[in-house]
């Protein structure tokens, strides 16, 4: 009993101390490298060639692709915060938080910009009052070193101001830069518009094409007015109207293409008397382009429908009933 009890022993001795080296053999832990490779590493040619032909078809004449992009949020929750995650095809993409530029949006930006084609833009919130200059003096001088390649503007729907614009462009000067303006043109004074390449209008309320043309319709739309009131007159008129109490010119100019054109050129003038000319031109269909889907998907002949209607009479109807013997 005695040699079996130290035989014992010693096999349990000998159990823990290779216990304990297999234990410390399986513990260790060592470093790897886990860098997942991408395209442009895997097969560097054929990703030469598409990054080539993507950026041809960007500088051809094609309809824009315009992105925003909520950049450096406080906590990231997955890829879609990083501008490496959105399609390649996007034209345009605005950085919503241009001022605090992230390690990662750098790289991407670098990424996007020489292989893609794709245009980043500085954003200026111009209902940030407070905050305009600044924006302003920073987002110029992002475009002058190369970081960005333009400059959006928003408003939220306010009307900018002429002084907001003019440091804006007497900043940039000569510097190329593409300008953005998100919202409709009539929120911009009148000189100032033709400073900007794009207007983004929203849509996102639009149900159907017919709101969409309408929000383009009302964006693009052009109307001139003047109104002229004396009771002693000193201005010149044309024609006739050498002496008028109250003078009203309007020029209006409208068009629209919904499945046609709709084009109309409105002018009056009143002075003890009014003259009014009104010209309309329609063509195409006017109203619901879905009930006009529906009417012609009806109007279609189903020909297997048909073909078993008219053999209908070749054929014996057969009674089938199911008997519960049970």
């Amino acid at each position: 009993m005695k040699y079996k009890s130290i035989f014992k022993l010693c096999l349990l001795t000998t159990f823990l101390s290779v216990a304990t080296i297999s234990c410390d053999d399986w513990t260790e832990m060592e470093i790897h490298d886990s860098q997942v490779n991408g395209f442009k590493e895997q097969n560097p040619q054929e990703y030469a060639a598409y990054t080539q032909n993507l950026r041809a078809y960007k500088a051809t004449k094609h309809a824009v692709v315009y992105a925003r992009l909520d950049n450096a949020p406080e906590v990231s929750i997955g890829e879609k915060d990083f501008l490496r995650a959105l399609p390649d095809s996007i034209d345009i993409v605005t950085m919503r938080n241009a001022d605090r530029l992230s390690e990662y949006d750098r790289e991407d930006m670098k990424l996007v910009r020489e292989d893609y084609g794709t245009k980043v833009l500085y954003y200026i919130d111009c209902t940030a009052k407070d905050k305009q200059n600044t924006s302003i003096t920073s987002a110029v001088e992002a475009v002058r070193t190369g970081t960005f390649d333009g400059i959006a503007l928003g408003s939220e729907g306010s009307a900018v101001d002429v002084s907001v614009l003019k440091p804006l462009v007497d900043a940039l000067g000569q510097t190329p830069c593409l300008l953005v303006f998100e919202g409709t043109p009539s929120l911009l004074p009148e000189a100032q518009r033709s400073l900007f390449n794009y207007f983004v209008l929203d849509i996102s309320a639009a149900s159907d094409e017919y709101d969409i043309e309408t929000s383009v319709l009302y964006a693009t739309a052009t109307s001139k007015a003047r109104t002229l009131g004396s009771t002693t007159p000193v201005t010149q008129l044309q024609g006739n109207e050498d002496y008028a109490t109250a003078l009203t010119d309007n020029d209006a100019i409208s068009k629209t293409d919904t499945n046609g054109t709709s084009a109309s050129d409105n002018s009056g003038r009143s002075a003890n008397e009014a003259l009014t000319d009104y010209v309309t031109e329609t063509s195409g269909y006017q109203g619901n382009v879905g009930w006009v889907l529906q009417q012609y998907r009806e109007s279609l002949t189903n020909v297997d429908t048909a073909l078993l209607d008219e053999l209908n009479v070749l054929f014996y109807p057969i009674y089938i009933d199911t008997i519960d013997l049970l």
